[in-house]
């Protein structure tokens, strides 16, 4: 009887050591691993400390030969033949830049409000056009740049000449009404509206002045029909003074 039970128990026994045996080796094999993980990270950090340390070193190495080559450089352009004749002529062209700027911007500030003035000129449709450059001028000081204040009054000048070289048809208000206002360039115009009102304009040294000539408005509704192609074109009369 205790044979048997010796027996029954061995096949146990035995399979619980083939157990524990598989949990040590598989335990054992997995410390290897960790071991081995944390060895190769302790390598890496260790090369990459390393390495960083060379870089370093290289980094200053070649911060102290750029030092030395711009001291080289500096010694070779004054011991240079010409280097003081050099340096002289850019010291001239300098000057001479600045007594441009100086020249420049005198000449700005004495005609900026000679612009203003002839711009009180213009009429209504160009003081308009010319709104960016006027606002330039107005806000422009003997401390800023020049250029720009002379950009905006050869740039006024310039739409002022092109004005004067066209018809301008607009419509504004006339002896308290809307009319159409024919201009002749920059030395007339003449306004009508569809109830006989009608007169002409021209240009004073604050503003235009305008007055008021009934008798024109069926020669000026027979100009903007012509104008508009609802009639041919065909010659009217006009009061024009030339002086």
């Amino acid at each position: 009887m205790h044979r048997l039970i010796i027996a029954l128990l061995l096949p146990c026994s035995v399979l619980q050591a083939q157990e524990d045996d598989a949990t040590i080796i598989e335990l054992r094999e997995t410390i290897s691993k960790i071991v081995d993980v944390q060895t190769m990270e302790s390598k890496e950090r260790t090369d990459w400390e390393a390495r960083k340390s060379e870089f370093t070193a290289l980094l200053e190495l070649h911060q102290r030969e750029l030092k030395l080559l711009d001291e080289e450089l500096e010694k070779a352009g004054q011991s240079a033949p010409g280097h003081k004749d050099s340096t002289e002529t850019l010291k001239s062209e300098i000057e001479t830049l600045k007594a441009s700027r100086r020249a420049t911007s005198e000449a700005v500030a004495r005609n900026i409000p000679r612009t203003l003035n002839l711009a009180k000129r213009f009429p209504a449709p160009l003081r308009k056009e010319c709104e960016p450059e006027l606002s330039a001028l107005n806000s422009w000081s003997s401390a800023d740049e020049p250029r720009e204040a002379l950009r905006s009054i050869l740039a006024l000048l310039g739409k002022a000449e092109q004005f004067n070289r066209r018809l301008t048809r607009v419509t504004e208000v006339r002896d308290n009404r809307e009319a159409e206002v024919l201009y002749l360039g920059l030395a007339r115009a003449f306004y009508a509206d569809r109830k006989g009102k009608a007169g002409t304009g021209q240009p004073g040294a604050d503003g235009w002045i305008w007055e008021s000539h009934p008798e024109i408005h069926s020669e000026m509704i027979t100009a903007f029909d012509a104008l508009d192609k609802k009639s041919p074109p065909t010659m009217v009369k006009l009061p024009l003074e030339i002086k």
